[in-house]
């Protein structure tokens, strides 16, 4: 198996920047990427090295000229300076540059390519934690669960939540994450913006999850399909709004059974919590 990646320099990234692209090698290694990545180039270019992408063990991509003559056929081989696996990847920041590359990896393979989380210690322990508590709850016959967890700053909390809700869901069924919040842009850390994905595309861990955005037309009929096809959905909602129009929008979410949902209010302190928002958390599991 072979495994690819992808890295620029501060200033081939900015050479052509303005005309809409990032100068980045993509090239391949039987070896680990990030070793054969820091080979590259003298010692002062790999201090100023940008990594944009790593995809390992490749199953139908054999060598990266695969990719390279997907990339030169729409030309975008870059043959000036050095080297000859240099491309024009059409983007305007590093995230669409990596979307780009990792688009056509996942139709040249099938399916994306992600690792595996690997949960430091910290975050296992506490999710031991909390399972431990849900577990006391259903075996003591509560409907349901609230936990407080209270996690410092830069505990990964993004990957901890969806790490629960894998764990609920193999325990328990829960196929459907409601992420309920004030402060909008929680939301992008999970589910990414147009510009960049979330962590919910990053990991081999949560493939099988699907975004539900219910701002989109047929927004309810796609969350049921999902479901019917096996998956699992996450569902970001905001809590902003008139009070009966955010019923009337929300109203199939509602209809949706307890025993299948787990909530996770991110940042709970900034506005989740006041009366007004308390009132449409209790319309969606009120039943």
């Amino acid at each position: 198996m072979v495994n690819m990646y992808g890295y620029t320099y501060p200033s081939a990234m900015l050479e052509f920047l303005q005309d809409g692209y990032i100068l980045v090698k993509v090239g391949d290694s039987h070896r680990d990427v990030d070793v054969r990545m820091d080979e590259q180039g003298s010692s002062a270019e790999w201090q100023r090295m940008i990594k944009i992408g790593r995809w390992n063990n490749l199953k139908k991509i054999d060598r990266d000229y695969r990719v390279h003559e997907i990339l030169s056929a729409r030309g975008l081989h870059h043959k000036g300076g050095k080297g000859t696996e240099w491309f024009k990847i059409p983007s305007k920041n590093l995230d669409e540059a990596f979307a780009y590359i990792d688009q056509i990896i996942a139709d040249l393979e099938g399916g994306k390519i992600r690792g595996k989380v690997t949960l430091r210690q910290l975050q296992q322990q506490t999710l031991d934690q909390a399972m431990q508590i849900i577990d006391y709850c259903a075996s003591n016959g509560l409907d349901s669960t609230t936990l407080i967890a209270n996690l410092c700053p830069r505990f990964g909390k993004t990957i901890w939540a969806l790490s629960l809700f894998n764990r609920i869901t193999e325990k328990y069924g829960n196929r459907v994450m409601l992420l309920p919040a004030y402060w909008l842009s929680v939301h992008t850390s999970f589910v990414g913006n147009n510009n960049s994905g979330g962590e919910l595309d990053k990991f081999s861990d949560f493939l099988h999850i699907r975004e539900i955005n219910v701002d989109e037309p047929g927004a309810m009929e796609l969350a049921h399909e999902y479901l019917r096809q096996g998956l699992r959905i996450v569902i970001p909602i905001s809590l902003h709004g008139d009070q009966a129009e955010w019923e009337t929008k929300h109203q199939w979410i509602a209809d949706i059974p307890n025993d299948e949902i787990y909530v996770f209010a991110d940042e709970g302190d900034f506005g989740t919590h006041t009366e007004n928002q308390a009132s449409k958390l209790s319309f969606l599991f009120d039943k």
